[in-house]
């Protein structure tokens, strides 16, 4: 990987980890310890525990409930749930389907966190990032998972985080 790469792959990183922890700093409250622990926690994950490629689905969902549960009180963590773009790309015919198939996990839960991955890599990897063509449709896709998050009915709160 030459330098420009790795600086680059640095930088999503680190943008990925202020989106998650301005998120979580929203569901736990925002005093400076624990936006400090939080982000302790983040960095210690990204940099030692996650392989380069990055864990599954399922291990997404373990990491994301286990660090939820570290800041929230006992009984008022949402369910997780994930919807996983890295390999494939994401296609707003099916979506729908893609959507109900990643909650159905999760069905009957009156608080859910729907965590999309893999969305910015597609539309915004590398120099993608300064196309405001490849932004605009970026910004289409998030609105059509959230549109469609929106649209599911008796499945309580839904928060869709996109990364």
């Amino acid at each position: 990987m030459s330098a420009a790469a790795a600086a680059a792959a640095a930088a999503v990183r680190a943008a990925r980890l202020r989106t998650f922890h301005a998120l979580l700093a929203t569901l736990a409250g925002s005093s400076p310890e624990l936006r400090r622990d939080i982000d302790a926690v983040l960095r210690v994950v990204e940099s030692e525990i996650i392989p380069s490629r990055g864990l599954d689905a399922e291990g997404l969902v373990r990491a994301a409930r286990q660090i939820v549960s570290l800041i929230l009180p006992e009984g008022r963590a949402p369910d997780i749930a994930v919807l996983d773009y890295r390999d494939r790309p994401f296609d707003p015919l099916w979506a729908g389907g893609e959507v109900e198939r990643a909650l159905a996990p999760v069905d009957g839960s009156p608080d859910t966190l729907l965590w999309v991955v893999g969305l910015q890599d597609q539309f915004l990897g590398g120099s993608r990032a300064r196309s405001a063509r490849c932004q605009a449709a970026y910004d289409g896709a998030v609105d059509t998972l959230n549109g469609l998050a929106a649209r599911l009915t008796g499945r309580g709160r839904i928060t869709v985080v996109v990364l």
